[in-house]
């Protein structure tokens, strides 16, 4: 696949983002390792001992995915963590509707790339881990998807009537999955492709299987023969085996907030923002609904959301003690719980993931751990041929339609050889405000309680001449219409619904079009150090 790219610094990412990917100085002392040095990352590797038990490790892994599948090549990659010196390059993300949208995709190629990288540069084994955010109950984030229809970002959104969600890895989907597949179907146009794409989609998502299964199905189906194996949290085994740094966050909770609280505050004060909310509490109840609550403390006093009893800290830790399945991490505590289960020397970060990681550098090392190598993940934008045949003939670099439609528009036709609208009213209104200025003054002398009738005038003789301009613009816009269409497509295109193509489009749109091998295309063409820019890649 051909590529080129542009830096993130022209893109709309985090000043701490940009900052850790092309001025890692700035942003050194948030993190442990500097991904971008290959001596940082030789000697992490080295160095790196498994905090947990390799064998519980193993059978963990085992019996989490023996859920989604029987592959032998899954099996494989598991035992491949049962040696000593072997690590896990783990990723993750909500579990979006089909898959989700490209960013998915490109964290797992990210994950499977640095993992044959270690492999190959250090001889240390190395298996790529997805993570399933299968405690979530963020609902509405994942029961939506986004596809191109005629290229205008149209969302399928998975109904509810529920007014509380349990973990969204639980719930079971109904015949609405059917209807919406049928709806996606009707969008994405038949191709050569289209018989495979369904077939795969019938077998994953389907009545009767729960968000996470057919997520994590999806997954294995198109990664597994890379090494890619599924990790999670939401089961009593994960639970058993992170009990003691669920009570920890209990017993040490004052210690916690401080570490996060600290780095966070040194963060603002370095000109950066904080992504989420240092609370003093990191853990959520589930009810006995399977609802999952937050908790809350004041002092030595715990209490979850919408109940009206309390528990003291020890009554607390006793209860994590005999069932720690009933408790789940929040964004802070989950990478700890990731590191006990796996030995996660790396983990392959999104912008967001990268901005609350810096927060967390000392809440690491209270949990006797040090923060993973957080590596980048890969960050492209998909360039179909339809838009690479007009982009040459348009007067805008690609990271110029991140602007809104209508700036563009206006650029384009004050850029044109037509007359430009815009000093000509310019002009109009400060003549008209010379003229009208002292007329208004002769009649406030004449009759003062008409100065408000008159100001009132002069009012809408500048709106009508707002109108005016508006027409001259449209008349304009008429003239260019070809051209306006082709900036407006490109854009639609580009940066649909405002975002990044990559936060907003399914992956499995450029399946349906480029085939069900295009990622493993795409993986074959990626080096390194291409997560250093945003990349163009072209269709």
């Amino acid at each position: 696949m051909k590529s080129n790219s542009i830096p993130f610094q022209k893109l709309p990412f985090t000043s701490l983002y940009k900052s850790y990917i092309s001025d890692f100085e700035k942003v050194e002392s948030f993190f442990e390792f500097n991904p971008f040095d290959e001596k940082e990352i030789k000697n992490r590797l080295e160095d790196y001992r498994f905090n947990g038990n390799r064998d519980e490790c193993v059978h963990f892994l085992q019996h989490f995915n023996a859920q989604f599948t029987d592959l032998p090549e899954v099996e494989k990659s598991i035992q491949k963590l049962s040696t000593d010196d072997a690590v896990a390059v783990v990723t993750g993300q909500q579990l979006t509707l089909f898959g989700g949208p490209l960013f998915t995709v490109f964290k797992i190629l990210t994950a499977i790339k640095t993992a044959a990288h270690i492999e190959q540069t250090y001889g240390k084994p190395a298996v790529p881990v997805f993570w399933l955010a299968d405690e979530d109950h963020d609902y509405e984030e994942i029961a939506t998807a986004g596809v191109f229809d005629r290229d205008e970002l149209i969302q399928i959104s998975l109904k509810s009537t529920l007014d509380e969600f349990p973990r969204v890895g639980e719930i079971v989907f109904d015949d609405q999955i059917s209807a919406l597949k049928e709806e996606l179907k009707s969008v994405l146009y038949e191709t050569d492709f289209s018989d495979d794409l369904w077939t795969l989609l019938d077998d994953c998502y389907h009545s009767g299987s729960t968000i996470r299964d057919s997520f994590g199905k999806l997954i294995l189906r198109l990664f597994s023969k890379h090494g890619v194996i599924l990790g999670g949290s939401n089961s009593k085994q994960a639970k058993e085996l992170t009990r003691d740094a669920l009570k920890k966050s209990v017993s040490h909770s004052d210690q916690l907030y401080d570490s996060l609280n600290k780095v966070s505050s040194k963060l603002f004060e370095a000109g950066f923002h904080t992504q989420v909310h240092v609370q003093e509490s990191n853990l959520f109840w589930i009810d006995d609904d399977g609802v999952r609550r937050k908790i809350h403390a004041e002092g030595d006093n715990w209490f979850s959301e919408g109940s009206v009893k309390s528990l003291h800290t020890g009554a607390l830790l006793n209860l994590i003690e005999n069932s720690p399945e009933k408790f789940s991490p929040n964004v802070f505590l989950r990478p700890i719980l990731q590191n006990f289960l796996l030995p996660g020397a790396v983990y392959v970060a999104g912008p967001g993931e990268v901005a609350y990681y810096a927060q967390m550098k000392d809440f690491y090392r209270e949990f006797g751990l040090s923060m993973p190598i957080i590596m980048p993940r890969f960050s492209a934008t998909m360039v179909e041929s339809a838009i690479d045949r007009v982009l040459p003939k348009l007067p805008f670099s690609l990271e110029e339609y991140s602007k809104r439609i209508e700036d563009l528009e206006s650029e384009y036709i004050n850029s044109s050889d037509a007359a430009d609208p815009e000093p000509i009213f310019k002009t109009w209104k400060k003549e008209f405000e010379q003229i009208s200025r002292p007329r208004i003054d002769e009649i406030s002398a004449i009759d003062q309680s008409l100065k408000g009738t008159s100001e009132k005038v002069r009012a809408n003789l500048l709106t009508e001449l707002d109108k005016l301009k508006g027409k001259v613009y449209r008349s304009l816009k008429e003239q260019d219409k070809v051209q306006l269409e082709r900036i407006r497509k490109v854009k639609s295109q580009l940066f649909p619904g405002g975002n990044l193509q990559e936060r907003e489009i399914l992956f499995i749109y450029f399946m349906n079009k480029y085939g069900l091998d295009i990622w493993d295309n795409l993986l074959g063409s990626m080096s390194m150090d291409q997560h250093k820019n945003h990349n163009l890649i072209h269709l």
